[in-house]
């Protein structure tokens, strides 16, 4: 008894001594440097001008009242600031002038000589169709069909044995367009179709020819270069990247007996590989706020070199700090120089400088150099997610959670425990307006989905790294560890899968500049509130009362500001690159599907979020794998009538798993012609075309989707698949009414949309199936200027994730559910419904 009160009593006295005093002299320099590089990337000269004057006004008036070393610091933060803003700005402002970006906006072929820059990797893909066409450029040619295409009239998709397409960054690119050779500066991502491109490591020097196209999604000016042949490899990589290349193969092939889920973490967590992850547990990911668990991250490093650090310390500290900088070195190697593993690896070797030279540990000043450093190494993190969140995280981890652990453990708590919720809590308040600002909502669930995982991160981390080392040398050894580590993978998986299924997982938040700001804002005052005693009764009560209210009512079903909106007309599903779209038909729990999407897993959630129960038809507008591989995700738990096609039949394959699947389940196969009519409670559909199947255009597949008309509540919906130039004018030709208050976008959103035909539609809204990061430049400037042009609101899933079109009084409005989960509203401006 005496020897846990003397316990009790010291542990007292530890936590009523004063915390050690944070280091924060180089934070300040370290916001100043981001604050420079941001304001430099803008497009805004008048705001930059603005914040030079300011800035250098600031430091003047500092420098002449104070002294020591805020005057030194108030120097030294207004030249990172200066300078930065004008390396960023000139960096940015030549990238911009590049005749790559002019040349990719044209669409041009472009003969490269480049250097890989990153391990090559796996992207969902249309298939590659035996005429080499992609099925997905503006009028490429190829087909695809549910079980991967035939070969013969089409290609395979990106699952279920498929050819696989593969994406790079590329440095060091030597560009010919049109006879013209120059080095460019605008940075460019490679997409290439193939397991030669899967094979590339960083350092590889390649010869690479295909079609240009801009990067919509590129924070810098960039372009896409979508390769149309084989690369040809000009000079090996160096000898570090073919080791790491044998280190990822023989971990892939460890991995290979293991669930799906065990199978794409492996990977993940142990050298960055997030291709093998399953697309649901990738999304399930997101709405728990493991995403850092699924791939390699800055708490990656920090577990891996101080585990090695340990161990090497009782030799010695030089030891020990050579062997965390070789650790740091092969992970950076291995991985890859992702934003958030350059912000860990910089960190983690200042932090091996200083136990070298016996200073004591200190994070702040170790983030803040890091910042620094890496920001003029390359001022374009300052803009890279990756970057900021890991930033955010680590700040948190070293201001907040020693703090609020603290105040736990005088509370009574272990420290363990203490430290449990301290952490995710505090990482979750740092990086959440940012997330909202990307995805559109707030994960409820994050802290304690990473609560629950915390007891085996570590453990599934260390093995699975042991898994990549030992089995490079010792396959039978990496086989074994990749099963003992399937089962803590497993568990962050069930927990993902689990949580991801409460009610109200996700808070739908608006992801605008203004509703980012409200949130930190309230962020902002929830920590000051737990700062003291009394607010902290209030916030305490606050949050009782809210969750006695709040959590019954999600559970038991939706509120207004929920999902779907109330008197939704039509949902675009954010299904990838693909088409999925849903029409309400005015009845609870009934929809008419029109093009399933690529993947079955999605399509089957988007119904689950809509409670769609019962599908009437579903409506297939032709056979490529982005609009019918998700047809098996329709099936399960729902009653199917019927299913509607078009003239297409480019792929035997695709058409006869699709007439096999209808058949086992008695739903007849409808033959959708100009001039059918097909009504289902307050819906009514009207085949508009094609006339008749297309021959010799760019690609009869697309031109031969059917063309439907919805009428809805007195508001008209045309659905127009994949029709490219060529059936958009036979409809133009034909004098076919196409007035209509929504568009389907064709194609999702290619170059090869008629301003004829938009003017002809004269369309309110424009609902855009596409997939984020995609490789065909989808939506294409062109387009999106034609809808500009016409007045046109447009609703994009890559960026909004599902979005819907609504009806309510009279007004015709939009809403989105944000890519990962939100709910933004809009009403749409215009003339009356």
């Amino acid at each position: 008894m005496t020897g846990r009160r003397a316990r009790r009593a010291a542990r007292r006295r530890e936590l009523e001594e004063p915390p050690a005093r944070l280091d924060l002299r180089l934070a300040l320099p370290a916001t100043a440097a981001w604050a420079g590089a941001l304001l430099g990337s803008t497009d805004d000269r008048s705001l930059q001008v603005a914040s030079v004057l300011a800035v250098s006004l600031s430091c003047l008036l500092l420098c002449r009242t104070a002294r020591g070393r805020l005057r030194h610091g108030a120097i030294a933060a207004t030249a990172l600031f200066l300078g930065l803003e004008l390396v960023a700005g000139v960096e940015v402002r030549a990238a911009a002038a590049d005749p790559l970006i002019a040349a990719a906006a044209d669409g041009s072929w472009a003969q490269t000589t480049l250097t890989v820059a990153a391990v090559p990797t796996a992207v969902a893909a249309r298939p590659v169709g035996a005429d080499g066409g992609d099925g997905g450029g503006d009028g490429a040619a190829g087909g695809d069909g549910l079980a991967g295409g035939d070969g013969a009239a089409g290609g395979e998709g990106a699952r279920g044995g498929a050819a696989s397409r593969w994406r790079f960054a590329a440095r060091d690119v030597d560009a010919r367009v049109a006879g013209r050779a120059w080095s460019a500066v605008a940075a460019v991502t490679v997409f290439g179709d193939g397991d030669h491109w899967r094979d590339l490591a960083p350092g590889t020097r390649v010869r690479v020819s295909g079609l240009l196209a801009p990067d919509t999604f590129g924070t810098q000016p960039s372009v896409l270069l979508r390769a149309r042949d084989p690369p040809v490899v000009l000079t090996a990589p160096p000898w570090w990247q073919r080791a790491a290349q044998q280190v990822r193969r023989r971990l892939a092939a460890a991995a290979a007996p293991l669930d799906p889920d065990a199978r794409g973490l492996l990977l993940g967590v142990a050298v960055g590989d997030t291709s093998a992850i399953p697309d649901g547990l990738a999304a399930d990911a997101r709405t728990t706020g493991l995403t850092h668990l699924v791939a390699v991250s800055g708490s990656h490093f920090a577990v891996l070199c101080g585990a090695v650090v340990l161990v090497l310390r009782r030799i010695g500290r030089r030891s020990a700090v050579a062997g965390g900088a070789v650790t740091v070195a092969a992970l950076v190697v291995l991985v890859g120089p992702q934003p958030s593993v350059l912000r860990a690896a910089a960190m983690g070797g200042l932090s091996l400088v200083g136990v070298l030279l016996g200073r004591p540990r200190a994070a702040v000043p170790a983030l803040s150099a890091a910042v620094v450093v890496l920001l003029v190494l390359d001022p374009s993190l300052a803009t890279a997610p990756g970057f900021v969140l890991s930033v955010q995280a680590t700040a948190a981890l070293a201001l907040l959670a020693p703090v609020w652990s603290r105040a736990l453990r005088r509370r009574g708590w272990p420290a363990g425990a203490a430290d449990a919720l301290a952490v995710p809590l505090a990482a979750t308040v740092a990086t959440v307006p940012v997330i909202a600002s990307l995805s559109g909502s707030v994960s409820l669930v994050g802290v304690p989905a990473n609560i629950l995982v915390a007891p085996v991160v570590a453990v599934s981390l260390v093995l699975g790294v042991l898994c990549a080392a030992v089995g490079a040398v010792w396959p039978a050894g990496g086989a074994a560890l990749a099963r003992a580590d399937a089962v803590p993978l497993q568990w962050i998986g069930t927990v993902a899968h689990t949580l991801a299924r409460w009610p109200s997982a996700t808070l739908p938040w608006p992801a605008s500049v203004g509703g980012v700001l409200v949130l930190a804002g309230l962020l902002a005052v929830v920590v000051l509130a737990l700062s003291g005693r009394r607010s902290r009764a209030v916030l305490l009560a606050a949050a009782v009362g809210a969750a006695v209210v709040f959590v019954p009512a999600r559970a038991l079903g939706p509120v207004p500001w929920g999902w779907p909106p109330p008197d939704w007309l039509l949902v675009g599903c954010e299904v990838g690159q693909g088409d999925a779209m849903v029409l309400s038909t005015g009845e609870p729990g009934v929809g008419v599907v029109v093009d399933a999407g690529p993947d079955p897993a999605l399509a089957d959630a988007c119904l689950d979020r809509l409670a769609v129960a019962t599908v009437p038809l579903v409506v297939l507008t032709h056979l490529h794998a982005d609009h019918v591989d998700g047809l098996p995700g329709i099936w399960p738990g729902r009653s199917v009538g019927a299913i509607g096609v078009g003239p297409d039949r480019s792929s035997a394959s695709a058409w006869s798993t699709l007439t096999g699947a209808a058949a086992a389940r008695g739903a007849p196969v409808l033959d959708l012609r100009p001039g059918v009519r097909w009504s289902s409670g307050a819906l009514t559909l009207e085949v508009l075309g094609p006339a008749a199947a297309f021959h010799g255009t760019d690609s009869d597949p697309n031109n031969d989707s059917v063309v439907l008309r919805a009428t809805l509540r007195g508001v008209r919906i045309l659905m127009t698949g994949d029709i490219e130039r060529e059936a958009q004018q036979a409809l133009l030709d034909r004098r076919t009414d196409l007035r209509a208050d929504v568009l389907e976008q064709p194609h999702h959103g290619s170059a090869r949309f008629l301003p004829a035909f938009a003017a002809a539609v004269s369309a309110r809204v424009s609902v855009i199936g596409v997939g984020s990061g995609n490789s065909y430049g989808q939506p294409s400037p062109s387009a999106l200027a034609t809808l500009a042009a016409a007045g046109t609101a447009v609703l994009r899933t890559d960026l909004q994730g599902d979005v819907a079109v609504t009806l309510s009084e009279g007004v015709l409005a939009t809403a989105a559910r944000g890519a990962g989960s939100p709910v933004a509203r809009g009403a749409v401006r215009g003339r009356g419904s």
